[in-house]
C-alpha cells in the first residue's frame, strides 16, 4: 500500500487533471466524503459522480499545499486552490484537508474552506 504522502499526492495530480475516475480509484469501496457545504458523499462511486459534476464546473483544480502532517494511516493539509469556474479564475482560496486511509484506500476525507 502507498503511504498517506503518496495517495495525497496522487489525488492532488487527479484534481490537477480533473480526473475523476483517477481521483475515485484512491478511494476504498465504503469512503465516505465531505465537501463543505455538501451532503456526505458514501462509497467510491458517489465519489467519482460528484468530482465528474465538480470537474465539469471548474475543470483542473490546482491545489498548493502550505503544511502537511502525516500519521501512519493519515494526512492532514492546509492548502489553497485555483480553478476556474463559470469564466471567472479563483486563486488562493484556503482550505484543510483531513484524510484517513485503510487497506483499501482513502477510507474518510473532509474538506474545509
Amino acid at each position: 500500500m502507498a503511504s498517506p504522502a503518496e495517495v495525497y499526492q496522487a489525488l492532488r495530480e487527479a484534481h490537477a487533471k480533473a480526473d475523476a475516475d483517477a481521483a475515485a480509484a484512491l478511494y476504498a469501496s465504503d469512503a465516505v466524503y465531505y465537501e463543505p457545504d455538501s451532503e456526505a458523499h458514501r462509497g467510491r462511486d458517489d465519489i467519482r459522480t460528484y468530482l465528474a459534476a465538480y470537474f465539469a464546473r471548474r475543470g483542473p483544480v490546482e491545489v498548493t499545499v502550505k503544511r502537511e502532517v502525516f500519521a501512519d494511516s493519515a494526512v492532514l493539509a492546509e492548502w489553497t486552490s485555483s480553478y476556474t469556474e463559470e469564466g471567472r479564475r479563483w486563486s488562493g482560496t484556503p482550505g484543510v484537508s483531513v484524510v484517513e486511509l485503510s487497506r483499501d484506500g482513502i477510507s474518510y476525507h473532509r474538506d474545509y474552506q
